[in-house]
């Protein structure tokens, strides 16, 4: 099952759906089940919230991510059919985010990886998801974040017991902001 979606993955259509249909899809299923149940299996998924660069609203979008000790390492590589994510954009405007997975929400604050970083965590996101690595191949557009815990107080460390609204807004994947 898990090599047909990382075919699929890879494909047009594939993308589509992911974009448009999967992605908004995966977001309300961990909002509304606390992070216990994901369409992508056992692959870890967060829920990444930055500020919109243009509207200043949150903006959220579930992503894949790995961990090194204390940091959560995110990354987005444009498919060739498609237009730059937002949410990279929204990162480099505005670093501090808030990360949800399973039930516990966070402060964090993102800075692309540098180059040792990529180096160690390149592999490790292709074996995660291959359609990266054809992806990069094609349009040598990648971003790597890697989020990171202040102390615990400043951080905002809560478990959470359901919907959000204020901090997880169901903005659009696809938005400009």
């Amino acid at each position: 099952m898990t090599s047909v979606v990382h075919r699929m993955g890879a494909t047009r259509i594939g993308i589509w759906i992911i974009g448009r249909v999967f992605s908004p899809l995966q977001q309300r299923l961990l909002l509304a089940t606390g992070g216990r149940v994901s369409l992508t299996g056992k692959l870890p998924v967060l829920l990444l919230t930055a500020t919109g660069r243009r509207s200043g609203r949150p903006r959220t979008v579930p992503l894949f991510y790995l961990r090194d000790g204390d940091d959560l390492i995110v990354c987005n590589v444009r498919p060739p059919s498609e237009p730059p994510n937002p949410w990279p954009l929204n990162l480099r405007a505005n670093p501090h985010v808030v990360v949800r997975i399973g039930g516990t929400t966070e402060r964090r604050v993102a800075r692309e990886a540098g180059e040792q970083e990529v180096a160690t965590y390149w592999p490790q996101l292709i074996e995660m998801w291959p359609a990266y690595e054809r992806f990069f191949a094609e349009t040598r557009n990648r971003s790597i974040f890697v989020l990171r815990r202040g102390d615990r107080e400043a951080a905002g460390v809560k478990r959470t017991t359901g919907l959000e609204p204020a901090t997880f807004g169901l903005g659009s994947r696809r938005s400009t902001n």
